[in-house]
């Protein structure tokens, strides 16, 4: 009895302290020690930057300028898909890149542990006009400026390209203009905090973005070179690469594909381009057939190529398993200089085209470690070297053979350049042509109609043969 008026009593006292306080503090007996009360700025980075690898070392681009074909599946040479879904790009990296500019922005003194604040911000901003710029190349219209704003709007509106490349050069001027060179930068896995190395970033991405919109606003394609080809990177050892590791956390995609099944090899008509041009790389680019022989592609973008799998050329198998030393290259010295090639050719520059022109081959060469006396020899070939009434066709060939595998990139240059001059599929089994853009995703018309309807009434019909806004010859 005396036990139980004891329970009682204390009961009461407790009773009474809880109606007498409105919050009591219990410490942390109720936090868990292995979950964060608050979000990593430093692991929403580098979860971003591992949505690299899906983007530089892609299929379909590389498909469809025919560098590679298919030996046995060829329906993807054949264009079978024509809807593809961009929502993993807005619920991943690009959510996680605004969160981390969200949250600097809010307190940068609580989210310190990513580093600087201003380098937080810079990099967040260089990477979402990086994925935008590879969004809008790819779908056409897309959503910007109502896009990640979650709940608070699930229907946004398309932007147009002219503008989404407006706001991507604005991304780019406000990092360049903001980062901080003696600051810190944590869950870098691309750069490991290096700020100079994102300035050359940046710098990169802006002139290949200038010189993409050259046709349709030359105006402000050579404000925008003008103001970062100095910042570019400038030498082979620059060169920007996923670091990819042997391990299969974070391999090199094409080893993993090569896994299941080998069905990815040169296409007969790159093969047949090294091979006329005498063209060193193609040493370094495939294998020889595994039954002996010459180099030997498999017939492009047909249903039936009739070839075995031993009498064609695969990827080199440098590529293919050790992707730490010739991994996803995101930006290339080669890339660069034919750029400058190109835009001494428009006259931005007083530069000469002919020898930016043999510096990209020179650089694409000593990528690949060629030797200087087999790089000489092809450069000194008539039909290589540098013919100024046929300039712009000799730069978008050349820039091509240099983007082996940078399949986005190439994909956006050749339907910019027009060159080379490739042959649609004979057995395609969509479309009118190679594919000028993605079709949206069913769910896009579905969730988001009126949107939907309007990007389509502005830009065409929602198909693989709308030409992109800067691609208008």
């Amino acid at each position: 009895m005396k036990n139980t008026i004891k329970y009682l009593g204390v009961l009461a006292l407790s009773l009474g302290l809880l109606g007498s306080c409105e919050t009591i503090d219990f410490g942390n007996e109720n936090l868990n020690p292995n979950q964060p009360s608050k979000a990593s700025t430093a692991a929403l980075l580098t979860s971003a930057l591992r949505s690299l690898p899906s983007h530089v070392s892609e299929v379909n681009g590389n498909m469809w300028v025919q560098y590679i074909s298919q030996v046995t599946y060829t329906e993807e040479s054949r264009y079978s898909t024509t809807q593809w879904s961009y929502d993993g790009w807005y619920s991943g990296a690009l959510k996680d890149l605004q969160e981390i500019i969200d949250l600097n922005t809010l307190d940068a003194v609580a989210y310190s542990g990513g580093g600087t604040s201003a380098n937080q911000i810079a990099v967040a901003k260089i990477l979402k006009a990086y994925y935008f710029q590879f969004m809008t190349d790819t779908w056409g219209m897309i959503p910007f400026n109502e896009a990640l704003l979650g709940v608070d709007n699930i229907t946004p509106a398309f932007d147009t390209q002219e503008a989404i490349y407006t706001a991507g050069f604005s991304l780019l001027d406000e990092a360049l203009s903001s980062m901080n060179n003696s600051g810190t930068l944590n869950g870098d896995i691309l750069f490991n905090g290096d700020m100079s190395k994102w300035a050359k970033f940046a710098n990169t991405l802006k002139i290949t973005m200038a010189m993409r919109i050259a046709d349709v606003n030359e105006s402000l394609a050579k404000t925008k070179y003008t103001e970062a080809i100095a910042g570019a990177i400038g030498s082979v050892s620059e060169n920007i690469e996923y670091p990819y590791l042997s391990e299969d956390t974070n391999d090199n995609p094409w080893q993993d594909r090569f896994e299941t099944r080998e069905d990815y090899a040169l296409s007969d008509v790159f093969v047949a381009h090294l091979s006329n041009n005498n063209d060193p790389r193609i040493t370094e680019y495939a294998e020889l057939p595994a039954s002996g022989g010459e180099y030997t592609g498999v017939p492009y973008g047909v249903a039936n190529p009739n070839v075995l799998q031993a009498e064609v050329s695969f990827i080199d198998s440098d590529i293919i398993y050790d992707g730490t030393q010739r991994g996803g290259v995101i930006y290339s010295y080669a890339q660069v200089a034919f750029t400058v090639a190109e835009a001494a050719v428009r006259g931005w520059t007083s530069e000469s085209a002919a020898d930016w022109y043999k510096k990209g081959i020179q650089a694409s060469m000593d990528q690949w470690g060629i030797s200087p006396t087999d790089a000489a020899s092809y450069i000194e070939q008539s039909e290589v070297k540098f013919n100024s009434t046929k300039a712009m066709e000799q730069i978008a060939t050349e820039k091509w053979v240099s983007l082996y595998l940078q399949g986005f990139e190439a994909w956006a240059e050749w339907r910019r350049l027009d060159y080379p001059q490739l042959t649609p599929a004979p057995d395609a089994l969509t479309g009118s042509g190679i594919p000028k853009r993605y079709g949206y995703s069913a769910n896009v018309a579905t969730l988001n109609e009126a949107n939907y309807n309007a990007a389509v009434s502005a830009q065409g019909a929602d198909n693989q043969d709308t030409k992109l806004w800067w691609d208008i010859k």
